[in-house]
Order: structure tokens, then C-alpha cells, then sequence
């Protein structure tokens, strides 16, 4: 089975060497589907929405939902990731550098009965006017963790 794939991977390292990578549309957005609060897993989520934004110049959203939402919660003690910050440093980090982060409002109740006073800062609070518009927007793309 290799030997049949080996010709399509070669050309399209050659096509890739050629022609660059896929340009990226001005109006590209990537949305970040967050569902858990394990460290390597958030660590690679919020780590990759954060060099997306950065170094690719795309529009990103991490929607932290389900079990992510305690993330974000600042009442939550949490260790520091093997890059010596925390799951909170990270976010507020992706949020400095013009990253958007929502939180999904039913997820909160459930985990605990948080509340929007237990967020970190610059978090916001999900709905239908604020999750919808880049959930649904043309020409986003959607990752989940």
C-alpha cells in the first residue's frame, strides 16, 4: 500500500516545494471546540489557536465547553504545563495577543455552578449572539480538542 501512496506524497511535496503552501483567504477563522480540563490536551489547544493567531495572522476562538470550562476558572488552582505557565496564563496570553475566548454558560452550571464572576479576565460568556457569529461565519474552520 505504500508503494502506491509513495507517488502521491512526493508530488505533493514537490506541488508543495512549487507552489508554496495554501494561501490564506482574508477572511480564514479557525474555531477552537475545547472539551476537557486535562493539561497536555488544553496545552495543545490553546498552544496551537495561539500560534495560528500570531504567526498565521488568523482570526481565533477557543470555545471552552464541558469539562474546559474550568479552565477558566480562576477560583480552580492549576499547575503549570512542562512550558512552566498554566492553562489560565496561556489563555490570558492567546487573549492579550487579540484571541477570543468563550465559555459556554449551561457547561458552567454544570461543572459547579459557576458563575461569570469566577472567570478570568476578558473571558466571555457564550449565547447565541456571541458563539453563533464565529461558529458559523463563512470560511471558518473548526478544530476540536
Amino acid at each position: 500500500m505504500f508503494r502506491q501512496l509513495k507517488p502521491l506524497i512526493l508530488s505533493s511535496l514537490i506541488a508543495l516545494s512549487v507552489f508554496g503552501a495554501p494561501a490564506i483567504a482574508d477572511d480564514d477563522r479557525l474555531f477552537i471546540n475545547l472539551t476537557s480540563d486535562e493539561m497536555n490536551r488544553a496545552a495543545m489547544a490553546i498552544g496551537f489557536g495561539h500560534k495560528v493567531l500570531t504567526k498565521r495572522k488568523i482570526p481565533v476562538t477557543i470555545f471552552l465547553n464541558v469539562a474546559g470550562v474550568r479552565l477558566a476558572d480562576k477560583n480552580i488552582p492549576q499547575h503549570s504545563h512542562v512550558s512552566g505557565k498554566t492553562p489560565q496564563q496561556m489563555l490570558s496570553g492567546f487573549m492579550k495577543d487579540g484571541g477570543t475566548v468563550i465559555v459556554c454558560p449551561m457547561c458552567m452550571k454544570n461543572v459547579g455552578g459557576m458563575t461569570s464572576n469566577d472567570l478570568i479576565d476578558g473571558v466571555k460568556v457564550g449565547g447565541p449572539d456571541v458563539t453563533w457569529p464565529v461558529l458559523f461565519a463563512d470560511d471558518t474552520t473548526v478544530l476540536s480538542y
